[in-house]
């Protein structure tokens, strides 16, 4: 889609889905580097998961 803005991962679980599934990989690096965070600490900042409370 024209206009559409690259949004990087919110969570490791997020990360791991994409590089791990075919169908996902192709999109896995634009997204990674989309991902905030410093060039090497990127994943580590990421939550396990989103949206889940563990008590």
């Amino acid at each position: 889609m024209p206009g559409r803005k690259h949004a990087g991962f919110k969570s490791k679980a997020q990360w791991r889905l994409f590089f791990a599934s075919p169908r996902l990989r192709q999109f896995a690096h634009r997204k990674a580097h989309a991902t905030k965070g410093g060039p090497v600490t990127r994943y580590r900042r990421l939550p396990m998961r989103k949206g889940v409370r563990r008590r």
